[in-house]
């Protein structure tokens, strides 16, 4: 009996009933699109922080340049730079500097060519079979350091390089947040 009278309500005020359907339509459509739209990341850097060694001097190179680089002297002496700041980036620091090798250039050189779209499965096989070696290379190429003039490079996948390739220490034990130009 209970159903039959709210059957009668609801064909005696239809247009209510309507309206609020639609309306939790919408609500709901709205809460999908919401929960299943990219998250919008920030543009990557078109440039890094580098340090030439020879003064102290911070510039930024396009992110394709690959250190070291000729600094000031004339000779390779610019290193990427890793910036850092514990309160905001007007007040940032050298967390630590970073070159490759000569072998590790090559490597990262090779690597950003894209793949050619025309490869028969064969060559698509040993292109990416030889991305694997050439970014081994790049891997233990790489070498770090700390800014301090007269500082050791270490290799980047070595005990000491892991260590100096982090983020600086921060009031409070936080660790700082990077700084991108």
């Amino acid at each position: 009996m209970a159903i039959q009278s709210i059957r009668d309500k609801m064909n005696q005020n239809q247009k209510p009933f309507i309206i609020g359907g639609i309306v939790l339509v919408c609500l709901a459509v709205g809460l999908v699109v919401w929960e299943i739209k990219p998250v919008s990341a920030p543009p990557a850097p078109s440039s890094h922080y580098f340090y030439d060694t020879s003064n102290g001097s911070i510039t930024t190179e396009p992110i394709s340049a690959l250190p070291p680089l000729k600094g000031a002297t004339g000779k390779n002496t610019l290193v990427r730079a890793y910036m850092y700041t514990c309160t905001t980036c007007g007040d940032k620091k050298v967390g630590y500097l970073m070159e490759y090798t000569p072998r590790a250039k090559k490597a990262k050189q090779y690597l950003a060519q894209p793949k050619s779209p025309n490869m028969t499965p064969q060559q698509s096989m040993a292109y990416f079979s030889s991305r694997a070696s050439y970014q081994s290379a790049v891997l233990d190429g790489t070498y770090v350091r700390l800014p301090a003039k007269g500082s050791h490079w270490y290799p980047l996948m070595s005990a000491a390089g892991s260590a100096i390739a982090k983020p600086i220490n921060c009031p409070g034990n936080t660790t700082g947040k990077p700084c991108l130009p």
